[in-house]
């Protein structure tokens, strides 16, 4: 969502992904007259892990394929700066295949408004620092447990190297303060 939302509205000036998707998948965004089809995917794809949790990771099609081009964002179209984090063991998507495609685009077009961290050891949930390391939980939307992937103490380093850098680039490109300090 929030790349879609950085590519189509100008006044974004950044944008952070976290192991998001440069396409559209399952169902269709339509924004004005642009309507991008969602990426194709088999359910049957699925896998179950041996602690009976769903990993999407090959639910989809792969989004570079001829036929499934219409389906990436028009990421050309940002005008904002985007910080992609990305984690090399996310049991959901192939954050880094995304960010990679999106990365590509934008300098196809002539724009260095992109950048990547990227966490070879971390799953999907890279959230703030001291936050518990979740290999998998069981979302209520979803009939069982889903699988996030990651190596705790890869994935928890991940964690507290890349909160700051986050907290850089808004301010950067925001001219936001921060780094204000709790009053917990």
């Amino acid at each position: 969502i929030a790349l879609a939302i950085a590519t189509f509205l100008k006044q974004v000036a950044a944008t952070v992904c976290i192991n998001g998707t440069s396409s559209i998948y399952g169902s269709s965004l339509r924004y004005r007259d642009i309507n991008i089809p969602g990426l194709p995917y088999s359910a049957e794809r699925a896998l179950m892990t041996d602690f009976g949790a769903m990993r999407w990771y090959s639910l989809f099609e792969d989004p570079r394929a001829s036929g499934n081009q219409n389906c990436m964002l028009p990421m050309e179209r940002a005008q904002g700066h985007i910080l992609f984090v990305v984690g090399g063991k996310d049991a959901i998507y192939n954050s880094k295949l995304y960010a990679d495609e999106a990365l590509a685009r934008l300098k196809s077009h002539g724009k260095n408004n992109g950048q990547i961290l990227f966490y070879p050891g971390a799953g999907h949930l890279i959230e703030p620092p001291g936050s518990p390391f979740c290999l998998m939980s069981h979302p209520p939307i979803f009939p069982l447990p889903m699988m996030w992937g990651g190596e705790m103490v890869a994935h928890s380093m991940a964690q507290e190297h890349s909160w700051p850098k986050i907290q850089s680039f808004l301010q950067r490109h925001l001219g936001v303060e921060c780094h204000r300090r709790s009053k917990l």
